[in-house]
C-alpha cells in the first residue's frame, strides 16, 4: 500500500522533526534591524527557513524591535508571524495578528511637554509615537520645522499614520504616548541629549544612537534621540511575558545587535550577539553569530537546534 509522507513548511518530514535533539529553550527573541533584516531591509530566505525549523521544534518566536508595529509589518509578513511582538524598544507588547496592545509603558504628559519644548527650542521637529491601538494613529509630529530627510524617507517607506500639530498643547491623546524623540545629525543631537538627560533624571529613560537610513542599516551619522518611560527596555517587557507563562530566564534565547538589546542579551539564558553588533552588546553576550548580511539568525538557530548552544 502506498503511503504519502507530508512535509512541514520548513521542508522537514515528521520523522526528521521527531529526531531533532531536545532544545534548551522555550522562547527565542529576535531583533529586527541589524539582526533578522539584512542591509536592504529584507529577511533572507535562510532566516525564514530557520525560524520555521525553530517553530517546528516547539520554540515560541517573539520579535523585539525599536520600531513601531506599523513599521514592522513587512518583516512580520515575511516570516508569517502572528504571535507577539515587543515594539518601541520595550514600550509596548502587541499582537501581530490583531495589532491589539497587550501591555504598554507610557510617558507622563508632563515629561512629554518638557521634552517637546526643549527640542522645539533647538529647532527640531518632534516625533511623538502613540499607542496606535488606543489613539488611532501612529505619530504626532509637533512643530513647524522640516522633518529630517531620514524621517521623510522612513515615513515614505513605512507609511505610518502621521498627524501634525504646531504646539504640544494640541496633542489630543496625551495619555497614549510611548516615545518622544527626534532624528537629526549626531553632532547636533549630542549636546541636546546630554542636557535632557540631566534635566529628566530618573523621570524618563533617554537613548541616543544611530538611526536606520536609506543608505545605512547600521553606523549612520544620522541619530535618534528617544525618550521613554523609566525602566523601559526590551527585557523588561519580555520578562513580564515570561513570568506570566512560567518561562524561566534560563529557557530564553535572544539575538540582537543594538544598544536597545543590551539588557535583553545580558539577561536571557543565552544572549547571542550579531557579528555586526555594538561592542557593548558583544560584551554581555554568551555567544556570537554571523553578521546580518550573512544570515546570522539562521546560523544561531541551527546552533540552538543541534544543541551546541
Amino acid at each position: 500500500m502506498n503511503q504519502s509522507l507530508s512535509f512541514s513548511s520548513s521542508g522537514l518530514s515528521p520523522f526528521e522533526i521527531a529526531a531533532m535533539p531536545n532544545h534548551r529553550y522555550d522562547l527565542l527573541v529576535i531583533d529586527l534591524d541589524g539582526t533578522l533584516l539584512d542591509r536592504e531591509n529584507r529577511v533572507p530566505i535562510e532566516n525564514r527557513r530557520a525560524i520555521d525549523r525553530a517553530r517546528e521544534a516547539g520554540i515560541e518566536i517573539m520579535i523585539a524591535t525599536g520600531r513601531a508595529l506599523v513599521e514592522s509589518r513587512h518583516a512580520l509578513e515575511a516570516i508569517e508571524h502572528d504571535g507577539l511582538i515587543v515594539t518601541a524598544g520595550g514600550s509596548m507588547l502587541n499582537e501581530a495578528r490583531t495589532s491589539a496592545t497587550r501591555r504598554r509603558f507610557v510617558l507622563s504628559p508632563e515629561v512629554v511637554r518638557e521634552v517637546t519644548h526643549s527640542l522645539l527650542e533647538h529647532g527640531h521637529r518632534v516625533l511623538i509615537l502613540k499607542d496606535a491601538h488606543a489613539a488611532g494613529y501612529d505619530y504626532l509630529a509637533i512643530g513647524n520645522g522640516r522633518l529630517n530627510p531620514a524621517s521623510e524617507w522612513w515615513f515614505s517607506v513605512m507609511n505610518p499614520v502621521v498627524r501634525h500639530a504646531e504646539h504640544p498643547d494640541h496633542d489630543e491623546h496625551p495619555d497614549d504616548t510611548v516615545r518622544a524623540g527626534v532624528v537629526a545629525d549626531s553632532e547636533h543631537l549630542a549636546p541636546v541629549a546630554e542636557s535632557l538627560r540631566k534635566v529628566l533624571g530618573p523621570r524618563a529613560f533617554l537613548q541616543h544612537w544611530a538611526a536606520v537610513t536609506e543608505s545605512e542599516a547600521t553606523g549612520s551619522t544620522t541619530h535618534l534621540l528617544e525618550v521613554f518611560s523609566p525602566n523601559v527596555n526590551k527585557w523588561t517587557m519580555i520578562s513580564e511575558h515570561a513570568r506570566e507563562h512560567g518561562i524561566p530566564a534560563a529557557r530564553i534565547a535572544a539575538i540582537g545587535d543594538g544598544l536597545n538589546d543590551v539588557e535583553l542579551i545580558e539577561n536571557a539564558g543565552t544572549g547571542i550577539a550579531m557579528a555586526n553588533a555594538d561592542p557593548r552588546v558583544q560584551a554581555v553576550a554568551k555567544q556570537t553569530t554571523l553578521g546580518h548580511d550573512q544570515h546570522g539568525v539562521a546560523h544561531a538557530i541551527d546552533r540552538i537546534l543541534d544543541g551546541e548552544w
